[in-house]
């Protein structure tokens, strides 16, 4: 199985003017963006770039060696990927410039961005996403219900970046995975009106999407076969508010399900994703259970919510969601952290718990049996028709326990 470390040893070798850009191209790009070039590259104020091949380079040697205390997301990214980056005939000869690193933890601000320009008359703006934990997960459900700041600053980052572009002859890409497909798709839409004609493609990489009370303007219908979205077969941050006639191409993961979030798993081609493919059942269900509690729950209040949700998610003292079981002990502090909540607040709980268990129990099934039994009890002894209603009444949790 083949993922984007592969491709860029196949295509090590193979500039951009003989195999054009295409979808895998993308998704390398809008990982750069989870390094930290602080010092590296080149920042707005300070102009000028560097190779990219230089770059990647005077990051490693930064680390002494080791590049991955920089990567500010997954862990699969690591100095082996700049490595190749720097290596490749493909890749090795672009720009980076005006990079863009903004943390702020009193004003809850995280934004990151950097400018790529590629010696095909073409340059990709990509966006930094959150992280694998709960604080990354908490974030790309707040993105849905909230215009941000990172929002702001990202369409802010474009208006100067096209400009840029253009200055060079270059068409302008906007990309990014996670909040960094939000922030491209949200920048695209409300960027200046007569820059917008510059961008060739809009990419999304399982990136969520935005409640429709927020949006003045659809970014299908503003962006049309421009913008394109790239989702794993178990995707929920980048199918929150998917509408119906929305297109998505679907791409396999070697990961099994919500860790299939990680681009480093998706499988690709020589040419491109291995696309085509439907969403898993499960995932489905999940997504729907999500959609329901949305409309449940008035936009103003469902901020408030999704704090009091993953507030109590980490209770136990897991930090990313697949480990919220990993003991009988941790996974009892966070059903006693939901007893103070609400039923609309156990109802989202129900679905991302019952999917990640799903996907962990096998391992741990022995010491989380009782804790599921009891969690099955409470929720839908004490939550009321209407978790019933979307969640059944219980049977997917027994049909866990059945399979293990």
């Amino acid at each position: 199985m083949a993922n984007i470390y592969d491709y860029l040893m196949w295509r090590g070798d193979i500039s951009l003017d003989e195999r054009p850009f295409n979808d895998v191209d993308n998704v390398i790009l809008s990982c750069l963006s989870y390094f930290d070039f602080t010092g590296v590259v080149p920042s707005e104020e300070d102009g000028g770039s560097i190779s990219l091949a230089r770059a990647c380079r005077k990051l490693i040697s930064k680390g002494g060696g080791d590049a991955k205390q920089f990567v500010r997301a997954f862990s699969l990214l690591d100095t082996r990927f700049l490595t190749l980056l720097a290596e490749s005939a493909r890749f090795e000869s672009a720009e980076l410039c005006a990079y863009c690193d903004v943390y702020d933890e009193k004003r809850s601000l995280q934004f990151a961005a950097i400018q790529v320009n590629l010696p095909t008359s073409l340059t990709y703006v990509s966006y930094r996403g959150t992280d694998s934990t709960l604080v990354g997960w908490r974030e790309d459900f707040m993105l849905s219900f909230q215009v941000t700041e990172a929002q702001r600053m990202a369409t802010e980052y474009l208006n100067r970046a096209i400009p840029r572009a253009t200055e060079l002859g270059n068409s302008v890409m906007v990309g990014g995975h996670s909040k960094g497909g939000n922030l491209a798709e949200y920048a695209a839409v409300n960027c200046l009106e007569e820059l917008r004609g510059h961008i060739l493609r809009v990419f999304s990489n399982d990136g969520p999407g935005m409640a429709p009370e927020l949006t003045l303007a659809d970014p299908g219908e503003v962006l049309g076969n421009r913008l394109r979205r790239i989702v794993p077969t178990y995707s929920v941050v980048g199918m929150l508010f998917a509408k119906p006639h929305d297109h998505r191409s679907v791409v396999k993961s070697k990961a099994v399900g919500i860790a299939q979030h990680d681009p480093c798993t998706w499988q690709v081609t020589r040419s491109g994703i291995l696309d085509g493919l439907r969403l898993d059942r499960e995932c489905v269900v999940l997504n729907d259970a999500i959609a329901k509690w949305a409309k449940s729950v008035p936009l103003d209040k469902r901020a408030h919510f999704i704090n009091e949700v993953f507030d109590a998610l980490g209770a136990g003292g897991a930090k990313s969601l697949d480990h919220i079981a990993d003991s009988a002990e941790d996974f009892q502090k966070v059903l006693s952290a939901f007893r103070a909540t609400d039923e609309q607040t156990r109802e989202l709980a129900s679905a991302l718990i019952d999917s990640t268990v799903n996907n962990s129990v096998a391992a741990v099934r022995e010491a989380t049996k009782k804790t599921l039994n009891q969690w099955r009890k409470e929720l839908f002894g004490s939550a009321g028709g209407t978790a019933r209603k979307l969640f059944g009444d219980g049977n997917a949790l027994k049909n866990i326990e059945r399979k293990h």
